[in-house]
């Protein structure tokens, strides 16, 4: 049975409200006057409508007419950091690798077809690496919706497309193939080689319901270890965290989507170069500009900002950090917050950088990725592992029972396709003055839409 959790606004703000099943959605909360027709029919189509109930749950989708709710963010964990997010009725995908992807459900329960079904209107890369930007291209090639990831990753992207669509597997696919008019629609997120933290973007993709916030920050990597907390003796003392020897025989391997050799029936390339653009991160925040001004943040690495380094910014220093954690300071506080408990740090210094960016935040919620590929810290099973690994981090690093956030640890695969519905109807009394305050300060940065396209 699918777990299916509504919180209320009152509950973000952390005033009482009930938790629970979520209750019929009212018709009146699936408009689509903002839509465009061609939006408002690929939401009617069959394949459509399940995608949407298999991954948003059939609590929030129009069964008739395959809408969203306007008056919820609706957020689903699709595999490591790769999440679908349902916002003022439109779907976008936050990174698109996903862990054992295969030509059928198993262990994880959709197909690359259920992607490209959900009709995403945006998708948003936090960084190149293949374990985030993979199907990337592909998806939005398929579907038309606008890719926005660094300029060094959208050049990668731009090769992904042109060589799947000269890929005679998949465009003599009737299923597969492109549409005929295939474009990639992409947006370039920061200029190539800019400095972390310089230069902050907004993107339009949800104006006029929202503003959506992107900068680039740094990639996690290892730094001297810490000497002013104490180690975490959890983490052994190589840094690899055990699989579960039970895994495999409880959920047998099937067919990879990624074709095997030789390839078999199903199989599809749709990998990422990476390339220059595998360790350029971008954070991303989208804050509704009304009702409860709900307010998310999301990032797929984290560098150290201490030292203000990253694996493409290695020669950084604490400036670097200090100027980044101004603009998350500037978010401050966000409702929902995700961040990567994956690190090229954890042996030396375990989730001390997760830590310092959900500080910086002042993180209401969070919900861990990056957990299930990645390095030799992160993988499927490791997940109540690193629950406790976090716990404990926050407890050497001295942070307050009072300041942690509400943490919703998510296992994998059982919350997989398990979404949290956020009532964002209703004004947040707690946070309203200093929402539109953030709302104004970010408002005077430029859109990404407006520089000069890429070739």
């Amino acid at each position: 049975m699918k777990r299916r959790t509504v919180i209320t606004s009152g509950a973000v703000a952390g005033a009482a409200a009930t938790i629970g099943a979520a209750s019929a959605t009212p018709a009146h909360a699936f408009a689509a006057d903002h839509l465009t027709a061609a939006e408002r029919t690929n939401a009617r189509r069959p394949e459509t409508i399940a995608a949407r109930r298999l991954i948003f749950g059939v609590e929030n989708v129009d069964s008739r007419t395959g809408l969203l709710p306007t008056d919820r963010i609706v957020i689903s964990w699709i595999t490591n950091s790769s999440f679908a997010v349902a916002v003022a009725g439109r779907v976008v995908l936050l990174d698109t690798f996903i862990t054992r992807l295969e030509v059928t459900p198993g262990r994880t329960p959709f197909v690359i077809k259920d992607l490209v079904d959900v009709a995403p209107s945006a998708v948003l890369i936090g960084h190149g690496h293949s374990d985030h930007a993979e199907n990337a291209a592909y998806l939005a090639g398929k579907t038309g919706a606008t890719l926005y990831a660094s300029e060094e990753t959208c050049g990668v992207l731009r090769s992904d497309f042109e060589r799947i669509g000269e890929d005679p597997v998949i465009q003599n696919d009737p299923v597969a193939r492109f549409p005929r008019d295939a474009s990639l629609n992409l947006v370039s997120v920061t200029a190539a080689g800019s400095v972390p933290g310089t230069q902050v973007l907004r993107l339009k993709f949800l104006e006029p319901f929202a503003q959506v916030v992107a900068f680039r920050h740094l990639h996690s990597i290892a730094t001297p270890p810490d000497p002013t907390y104490p180690r975490n003796t959890l983490i052994p003392p190589d840094g690899v965290l055990p699989v579960d020897p039970r895994d495999a025989a409880l959920f047998p391997v099937g067919v990879p989507l990624r074709p095997s050799d030789p390839p078999v029936r199903g199989q599809m390339n749709l990998r990422t170069g990476g390339g220059a653009g595998g360790p350029v991160a971008i954070f991303y925040n989208i804050t509704l500009r009304t009702g409860s001004h709900f307010s998310l943040g999301w990032q797929d690495t984290i560098g150290a900002l201490r030292e203000g380094k990253g694996s493409a910014w290695p020669d950084g220093t604490p400036a670097d950090g200090k100027r980044i954690t101004d603009i998350l300071e500037r978010l401050a506080p966000l409702d929902f917050f995700s961040a990567a408990v994956g690190t090229a740090n954890f042996l030396n210094n375990g989730l001390r950088d997760l830590i310092d960016y959900q500080q910086a935040l002042r993180a209401r919620i969070f919900v861990p990725n990056h957990q299930t590929t990645g390095g030799s810290d992160v993988g499927e099973t490791k997940a109540v592992m690193h629950y406790a690994i976090y716990l404990q981090q926050l407890r050497n690093m001295g942070i307050p029972e009072s300041e942690w956030p509400d943490i919703r640890w998510t296992l994998d695969p059982a919350d997989y396709l398990k979404p949290i519905a956020f009532d964002v109807s209703r004004p947040d009394t707690t946070t309203h003055q200093r929402r539109l305050a953030q709302l104004r300060h970010f408002d005077k940065f430029p859109y990404a839409e407006t520089r000069a396209p890429l070739p």
